[in-house]
Protein backbone atom coordinates (compact mmCIF):
# COMPACT_ATOMS: atom_id res chain seq x y z
CA UNK A 1 0.00 0.00 0.00
CA UNK A 2 0.97 3.73 -1.00
CA UNK A 3 0.58 6.84 1.12
CA UNK A 4 -1.71 9.03 -1.15
CA UNK A 5 -3.65 11.66 -0.31
CA UNK A 6 -7.50 10.93 -1.70
CA UNK A 7 -10.93 12.03 -1.98
CA UNK A 8 -13.80 10.53 0.13
CA UNK A 9 -16.64 11.05 -1.43
CA UNK A 10 -20.28 10.32 1.24
CA UNK A 11 -23.47 11.08 0.76
CA UNK A 12 -25.43 12.10 3.29
CA UNK A 13 -29.46 12.03 2.28
CA UNK A 14 -29.06 13.81 -1.01
CA UNK A 15 -26.44 15.89 -0.38
CA UNK A 16 -22.86 14.62 -1.62
CA UNK A 17 -19.82 15.65 1.02
CA UNK A 18 -16.56 15.60 -0.74
CA UNK A 19 -13.57 15.68 1.49
CA UNK A 20 -10.13 16.19 -0.25
CA UNK A 21 -6.67 15.43 1.02
CA UNK A 22 -7.91 12.97 2.84
CA UNK A 23 -4.70 10.92 4.28
CA UNK A 24 -4.76 7.16 3.44
CA UNK A 25 -2.38 4.09 1.96
CA UNK A 26 -4.05 2.76 -0.87
CA UNK A 27 -3.43 -0.59 -2.74
CA UNK A 28 -2.31 -0.70 -6.10
CA UNK A 29 -4.13 -3.34 -7.11
CA UNK A 30 -7.20 -3.32 -6.17
CA UNK A 31 -7.84 0.72 -4.97
CA UNK A 32 -8.73 -0.02 -1.03
CA UNK A 33 -8.33 2.93 0.98
CA UNK A 34 -6.95 2.57 4.63
CA UNK A 35 -7.36 5.80 6.67
CA UNK A 36 -5.37 5.71 9.96
CA UNK A 37 -7.92 6.49 13.47
CA UNK A 38 -6.81 9.90 13.43
CA UNK A 39 -7.64 10.54 9.82
CA UNK A 40 -11.19 9.11 10.39
CA UNK A 41 -11.83 11.36 13.53
CA UNK A 42 -11.12 14.26 10.91
CA UNK A 43 -13.21 12.92 8.55
CA UNK A 44 -16.13 12.43 11.57
CA UNK A 45 -15.62 15.97 12.50
CA UNK A 46 -16.43 17.21 9.10
CA UNK A 47 -19.37 14.99 8.88
CA UNK A 48 -20.79 16.51 12.06
CA UNK A 49 -20.15 20.06 11.11
CA UNK A 50 -21.84 19.33 8.07
CA UNK A 51 -25.09 18.08 9.77
CA UNK A 52 -25.16 20.96 11.71
CA UNK A 53 -25.44 23.12 9.10
CA UNK A 54 -21.69 25.31 10.27
CA UNK A 55 -21.13 24.21 6.39
CA UNK A 56 -22.65 25.07 3.28
CA UNK A 57 -22.08 23.24 0.37
CA UNK A 58 -24.44 22.63 -2.98
CA UNK A 59 -25.76 20.03 -4.10
CA UNK A 60 -23.60 18.03 -6.13
CA UNK A 61 -25.71 15.81 -8.70
CA UNK A 62 -22.29 15.30 -11.17
CA UNK A 63 -18.52 15.67 -11.24
CA UNK A 64 -16.25 15.46 -14.16
CA UNK A 65 -12.84 15.57 -14.18
CA UNK A 66 -10.32 16.21 -17.13
CA UNK A 67 -7.34 13.83 -17.09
Amino acid sequence: MEESEVKEEIWIGENLLVIENVHAKVCGKCGEKVVSYNEMRRIERVIREFEREKTKLKRITAYIASI
